[in-house]
């Protein structure tokens, strides 16, 4: 495997960085390859997500796929565009720091095959509240289970955005708020509409394009390889400090560090629009065997990404010049000025193309499962027992609307972070709060609403108290001097707390519902 790395990390910093390449490097390319590329895929999608009939299909698109189809289709849910393009640029900005990122979105992975996926599937629920209310409350748990979704499906389209928006302004010389709220708007049309692009086959081709055009930027490299790997190596980024252009992108202490990584790993189990994706199965066989395709398909993407990332890091060496460009959006688009110089402007167009109908098929399936933990967890369930339909579907469009507008708010006020950062305080939520939820709903006995309810909220408000005066909010985007929460993610405070505050306030319920509730059997679950 490290010979493999090499390999691919020497081939892919080709000659292509040599000075006569300079001045197609620092140009954005023909918008009119975008276009070319962008219709075909457009429609392709379209026609593969087109066929939703029942709620099996609508919310795990049906239970007939197998565990190749399955795992593409997890694979499609979870490579986001912003995660590829901001992955590759915060390895450019801060080398080896930005490993962590490409390893902790893969690691969580082989936890949930371990942990979860077999008994996730056994349940057959949709969602967190269906699972939580095999042994809980619904209507307390609902609402504990929709305040944690709705933040991290902000923050997931807020990263999704923020890379859209400098994908249109690097390719239009657009405005980046303006483009911010065009691509808001269209995508809100789209989950309105009904979500065309949620379904399975539309998942596994999204996941089949995005990783064949990956893979083919590095052969791309492959073919014009000129550099030694120790001179790759040898770049120092700590020499050019118009990298590091956001406070929240500095080098942290090992605490920090190992915070991140704790958002990264046990975040994956907690995100709503992948979740879903263990029910769309017949068995937990399957289920099993989709987590093990996806992890490989996942963890073969990062690598490739990991590839990319230090390409760029040896393109930046080499064009300085290029260092205030690149940190003015938080490095989000070093991948395609690397396609531009390996490739010119077709494997540019090609690329933008992927990545932004990647970007907005994401953002459709995120706001498809925020709003249905507002519309089918907490309004059909708390609010109108009687579910009618169009009420529940003017709750489900008004929710829609709402989460753009947050997300595109705050991808304005987030304009100059690096997409993986963003998304990796996303993760930080999902793992505060849906994963001590999950865990210990699935594996411990003593687990009470009391306990969900009360221990579940006070994580939320801790990690989203911490994240508002940490420094990618409070420094770089309320413009303060110095953040009062000094992390740059806070998971390993707001996870700990979580887990302890859940079990306590579980330990402490002393009701005649908590009791009956601990004396429940796990006979759905063994």
């Amino acid at each position: 495997m490290k010979w493999l790395l090499s390999f691919l990390v020497l081939s892919s910093t080709a000659q292509v960085f040599a000075d006569d390449s300079r001045a197609a490097i620092l140009t954005a390319p023909d918008p009119r390859y975008f276009v070319f590329f962008l219709i075909p895929l457009g429609v392709l999608l379209l026609w593969s997500g087109r066929r939703i009939r029942t709620a099996a299909e609508f919310y795990a698109s049906g239970r007939d796929n197998g565990g190749i189809r399955n795992g593409l289709a997890i694979t499609g849910d979870y490579l986001s565009a912003a995660s590829f393009l901001g992955i590759a640029g915060m390895i450019a900005l801060s080398g080896y720091h930005g490993l962590l990122y490409a390893v902790g979105f893969f690691a969580g992975w082989p936890l949930i095959l371990v942990l979860f996926a077999e008994r996730l599937r056994r349940l057959g629920r949709f969602t967190l509240t269906d699972i939580l209310a095999v042994r809980l409350q619904r209507s307390a748990v609902a609402r504990v289970a929709m305040a944690a979704s709705v933040p991290v499906v902000v923050l997931y389209l807020a990263a999704q955005l923020v890379a859209a928006g400098h994908l249109a302004a690097y390719l239009f010389s657009l405005p980046y708020i303006g483009s911010v709220v065009v691509i808001g708007i269209m995508t809100a049309l789209l989950g309105i509409a009904g979500g065309l692009l949620f379904s399975t086959r539309a998942q596994v081709v999204k996941a089949v394009v995005m990783l064949l055009t990956t893979l083919l930027l590095v052969i791309m490299g492959l073919l014009q390889a000129d550099v030694e790997i120790t001179t790759l190596f040898a770049s120092d980024h700590k020499q050019q400090p118009l990298l590091l252009a956001t406070s929240a992108l500095q080098e942290q202490g090992a605490l920090s560090q190992l915070s991140l990584g704790v958002a990264l790993l046990f975040g994956t189990a907690g995100l709503p629009h992948v979740l879903t994706r263990f029910f769309s199965v017949a068995d937990p066989r399957r289920a099993r065997m989709s987590v093990f395709y996806a992890t490989g398909f996942i963890g073969g993407f990062y690598l490739l990404t990991f590839v990319v990332g230090y390409a760029a890091l040896r393109l930046l060496d080499l064009h300085p010049e290029m260092n205030i460009s690149v940190a003015n959006n938080g490095g989000n688009l070093v991948a395609l000025q690397l396609a531009l110089g390996v490739g010119g402007p077709i494997l540019t167009g090609l690329l933008a193309a992927v990545l932004f109908v990647v970007l907005i098929s994401v953002m459709t399936a995120l706001l498809l499962s925020g709003a249905s933990a507002i519309s089918h967890d907490w309004y059909a369930v708390t609010v109108n027992p009687g579910r009618s339909y169009y009420k529940q579907r003017f709750i489900h469009s008004s929710s829609v609307v709402g989460l753009i507008l947050f997300a595109t708010l705050v991808a304005i006020l987030m304009r100059g972070q690096n997409v993986a950062y963003i998304v990796g305080l996303a993760f930080a939520i999902a793992a505060s709060v849906s994963f001590p939820l999950l865990t210990l709903a699935l594996y411990w006995k003593g687990l009470t609403t009391r306990g969900a309810v009360i221990g579940g909220g006070l994580s939320l408000f801790v990690v989203l108290l911490c994240i508002v005066f940490g420094p990618a909010i409070w420094v770089d985007g309320f413009g303060f001097s110095e953040p009062i929460f000094a992390w740059s993610n806070p998971a390993l405070l707001s996870v700990t707390i979580g887990f302890v505050a859940i079990v306590y306030f579980s330990l402490s319920d002393r009701s005649e519902l908590g009791a009956n509730e601990r004396q429940q059997e796990f006979s759905q679950l063994d």
